[in-house]
């Protein structure tokens, strides 16, 4: 029998196979998230339509798209200079707070239709605290941040003799 090496299909494998392999093929973390997002999405739609809930039905398409919206959005901004002041960045920054603001005030109010007084408080509380916080991440944290590299960057031209001063 031949000693052949086996790997893990990840995305670091090689696209071409080896001569004595057959077949090889690679699967990546986002690709599995994109296969269960979208069986478990689409079999909850179908058993929303049956059960004629139109408001779960809507939901769920809103945040199946939002998922490939905030994708995109993350692509593109982690891209963007960290200094850079534009409407771009802007409205990316403001998209990155408030589609996952909605989404999880959404869930609460999906699932508050059916839990404890306590719980649908409890939900809302946790929605508006991530939302706080995604707030302070993309808008404080962010400018201070950006703020800190620039103001560093200023310093980087200046010879090492007018520091001392």
């Amino acid at each position: 029998m031949a000693d052949t090496k086996t790997a893990l299909p990840t995305s670091n494998t090689s696209c071409h196979p080896h001569p004595t392999d057959s077949v090889q093929f690679t699967i990546s973390l986002p690709s599995i998230v994109f296969i269960n997002l979208t069986i478990t999405t689409f079999t909850t739609m179908y058993r929303a339509q049956q059960h004629h809930d139109t408001t779960l039905l809507a939901f769920l398409a809103f945040v199946y798209a939002s998922y490939f919206i905030l994708h995109n959005c993350v692509q593109v901004y982690s891209r963007l200079p960290n200094g850079e002041k534009s409407a771009k960045k802007e409205l990316l920054r403001f998209t990155l707070w408030f589609l996952p603001t909605l989404v999880l005030l959404g869930f609460a109010a999906e699932f508050g239709t059916f839990m404890n007084v306590t719980v649908v408080v409890l939900m809302y509380c946790l929605a508006i605290a991530s939302s706080l916080t995604l707030f302070y991440v993309h808008y404080i944290y962010d400018d201070q941040k950006g703020h800190d590299q620039m103001s560093n960057s200023k310093h980087d031209h200046v010879p090492i003799a007018q520091n001392i001063v």
